[in-house]
């Protein structure tokens, strides 16, 4: 998935899904699950469910983001 072959559509990939999804969380600060995956629907298109949690995955194993269990909610990692 994160190599792109001649059928990957750029926009739907791992890579630009998580540029896209870091630069929500950063304009929010602190950002709900659901309210994530609706705004990048809304901008990219629904085709990006398919790889929304992979994409979650890549940027929480980079240490960029983490879960906060009891808002349900995603935030940036403090350095």
């Amino acid at each position: 998935m994160l190599k792109p072959d001649k059928h990957t559509d750029i926009k739907y990939s791992i890579v630009f899904l998580s540029a896209v999804m870091m630069k929500e969380i950063l304009e929010n600060g602190i950002i709900k699950y659901d309210d994530l995956k609706n705004s990048l629907s809304d901008k990219i298109g629904k085709g990006i469910t398919e790889n929304f949690e992979y994409s979650l995955s890549y940027l929480f194993m980079l240490g960029k983001i983490e879960f906060v269990e009891h808002l349900d909610s995603i935030k940036v990692l403090s350095e």
